[in-house]
């Protein structure tokens, strides 16, 4: 048979169809309303007479699904946090810096982190369950709001401050490459290279300082010869920590406005003299103004490696890269090798990073550094911050690869939520 004439069989049987369920007769739309609510109030006579134990179930089953449906609402446990900074809405991975007075990050959760006058930091992830805050420079007062599945972490140079719900001050200062953590109500946990593998325990009302960095020499006596400017680093040996006893009782040093300090008892006035001294006790930005004016290229190729980099710190601090990535490759060049290079290398890709957003510059150091200190103090930062290059280059398999690297040696680290997300192909 042809395909036409079965369209037209077709066609002829709907139409019988349809006339014999015209001829049925159909209830009107008041009657079957009527139906419905005989029905109904069948059920609930029928209800009454049920067992009591079954009518309980019933109404306990009945609050669970309530319960259940107004927690979803209420909490939606899947969303991120949101946080707005002094008002307006925050961007995840954004510097926030609060020059003159103090700023405020509010979190959905009700928690809140206000930066100091001077404090430089960012919010590097957000999840269900709480942030990751990445402090540069300065301090911060931190109020977590306690759940029980809370995750917060602090990030503080080589150091993460793990809090479940509690309220404490942290200070990370770059120059001495130290941590405080003030603790006011509840208890942290803080993780770091040179901190036990189980972390540091700190509650209220303790407060601590760490750092992984190795104590720096002491400035040179007048009396003392003067040091081989082109000596390496390691060649001398560092000098030692002063004992508990021994600090308390040592009498300050002098002032450069001091008469001793004038009669050259221990600083000179020249800059070629005092520049390492303010580098001894901290000063970069001191220490910076007198290499300029004893003039950059003389001490390009005198300084030790170490005092090229807090040259450079000095001069990054104080936003003249340029000049901060001078004292950075000059480290690289005489010193290859050295933990002085590596942290160079560290810092070149951490200005291509936050200074220019060059991604693929700062991947490229970043991956130097980790090369030359798999396992230095900057390794958990500097592998972070390759995933978000990587990530903000769309280079999806790379990312994928960093995260995992990341997720297997830093696990609860500043950057695993973002590692997390990575792995699994949810970006």
């Amino acid at each position: 048979m042809r395909t036409k004439d079965v369209a037209a069989v077709g066609r002829r049987v709907a139409a019988h169809q349809d006339a014999a369920l015209e001829r049925l007769v159909r209830p009107s739309t008041t009657d079957r309303l009527q139906a419905i609510y005989r029905k109904e109030a069948a059920l609930s006579l029928n209800a009454g007479a049920a067992p009591l134990s079954r009518r309980l179930g019933v109404a306990l089953a009945a609050a669970c699904v309530a319960a259940s449906v107004l927690w979803f609402v209420l909490f939606r446990p899947g969303d991120p946090l949101t946080y707005r900074v002094a008002g307006a809405p925050g961007a995840v991975g954004r510097w926030v810096a609060a020059d003159a007075s103090q700023v405020g990050l509010d979190f959905s959760d009700g928690s809140r982190v206000d930066l100091a006058p001077g404090t430089r930091a960012r919010v590097t992830e957000v999840g269900p369950r709480g942030a990751s805050v990445l402090l540069e420079r300065g301090s911060l007062r931190v109020r977590v709001v306690h759940r029980d599945d809370t995750r917060w972490v602090v990030a503080g140079g080589p150091f993460e401050v793990h809090v479940i719900g509690t309220e404490f001050d942290v200070t990370w200062n770059t120059e001495a490459e130290e941590l405080t953590v003030s603790m006011i109500t509840g208890r942290v946990r803080i993780l770091g290279p040179c901190v036990d593998p189980s972390g540091r325990a700190v509650a209220a009302p303790e407060a601590t300082r760490l750092t992984c960095a190795a104590p720096r020499p002491v400035a040179p006596q007048a009396s003392s010869p003067a040091p081989d400017p082109e000596a390496s680093p390691s060649a001398r040996p560092p000098a030692p920590l002063p004992s508990p006893s021994a600090a308390a009782s040592a009498p300050a040093p002098p002032s450069l406005g001091s008469p001793r300090a004038r009669a050259g008892e221990p600083l000179a006035d020249s800059p070629a003299e005092r520049w390492r001294a303010h580098l001894a006790a901290g000063k970069l930005g001191e220490a910076l103004a007198d290499v300029e004016l004893l003039g950059i290229d003389t001490v390009l190729g005198r300084a030790s490696g170490a005092e090229l980099v807090d040259l450079g710190s000095a001069a990054r601090l104080s936003r003249k890269p340029s000049v901060a990535a001078r004292f950075y490759e000059a480290a690289r060049q005489r010193f290859a090798g050295s933990d002085a290079a590596a942290a160079a290398a560290y810092h070149l890709g951490r200005m291509a990073f936050d200074g220019r957003g060059a991604w693929a510059e700062a991947e490229r150091w970043f991956a130097v550094y980790l090369a030359e200190r798999p396992r230095g103090a900057l390794a958990p930062e500097a592998l972070g911050r390759s995933i978000e290059c990587a990530r903000n280059l769309q280079l999806r398999a790379r990312a994928s690869e960093l995260a995992a690297r990341y997720l297997a040696a830093y696990p609860n680290g500043a950057h695993a939520g973002l590692a997390a997300t990575l792995v699994h192909g949810a970006d």
